[in-house]
């Protein structure tokens, strides 16, 4: 699996694009997407996607990994996650140069999210378009980055026919000291190593996304949704040389087909 899946993929509320007609959900696709942040060389990569209702909340995928709605009502969702950062693995990049340096070990991230929303006619406007914004928080709790994200969205749930939804969206993710140096640093050993230049990345915004999601349902148990995802690098990250070797565009595209039942 590709880091920057596990970022682009489903960062909007995606409760508000599934099906509605059965509780519960399971998904796979494929998505492309680089094959690490900086990178422009891209892979190819399976994804899958599931919810399911419990006793306790809504069970459902959040990138790589798990979230559980503890607390779920009618305009606001919110519980722990729970998600698998890959890092940076030497043998999957295309790059010769970047592969040189110190790879970025997997590790797990535990955090929370935050999910509201509500409706445009509440405002007393003449649509029934639904506003939707995500906070989500995970830090590292293994032996991999060491790092703490924050990711950001708003977004617009614009029911265009009775079976088709899309949503555009736009959204931020913040990282600190510790996530951006691992990414987009490069120490005095991978100088040695790569040829490029040393560099202490520091925390901030790293990237601003854009993205538009779909949601087509079949009949009352088939749906597809696509996914477009446009993220750009800023601050330290799009300066590090590790950027400036590949580029700070990152793209993302993806489908999952789900089954509802």
């Amino acid at each position: 699996m590709i880091l920057n899946i596990q970022r682009a993929m489903l960062l909007a509320s995606l409760s508000l694009l599934s099906a509605q007609t059965l509780a519960n959900s399971v998904g796979i696709g494929i998505g492309r997407a680089t094959e690490y942040p900086g990178s422009n060389d891209y892979q190819v990569s399976p994804n899958a996607a599931f919810e399911i209702n419990t006793r306790i909340g809504t069970f459902k995928n959040n990138q790589v990994g798990v979230q559980l709605d503890i607390v779920k009502g009618s305009n606001v969702d919110t519980g722990p996650v729970l998600r698998a950062n890959f890092g940076r693995d030497s043998k999957s990049i295309s790059d010769n140069v970047v592969a040189n340096l110190d790879e970025v070990p997997a590790t797990a991230e535990l955090g929370w999210f935050f999910n509201s929303g509500f409706r445009l006619d509440r405002l007393g406007l003449q649509s029934d378009a639904i506003v939707i914004g995500r906070l989500n928080a995970v830090t590292d709790v293994g032996d991999g980055h060491g790092g703490t994200q924050v990711f950001g969205s708003i977004g617009l749930v614009m029911q265009l026919t009775d079976n088709f939804r899309l949503v555009p969206s736009v959204g931020f993710n913040f990282a600190d000291d510790n996530y951006t140096n691992a990414f987009y640093g490069v120490d005095n050993e991978g100088a040695a190593a790569s040829g490029l230049s040393e560099y202490t990345a520091s925390g901030g915004v790293e990237f601003t996304q854009v993205a538009l999601y779909a949601l087509r349902e079949i009949d009352s148990r088939w749906s597809v949704t696509g996914t477009f995802a446009y993220n750009t690098l800023q601050g330290d990250a799009a300066d590090s040389p590790i950027t400036q070797r590949g580029t700070d565009k990152q793209l993302f595209t993806g489908f999952v087909v789900h089954y509802h039942f």
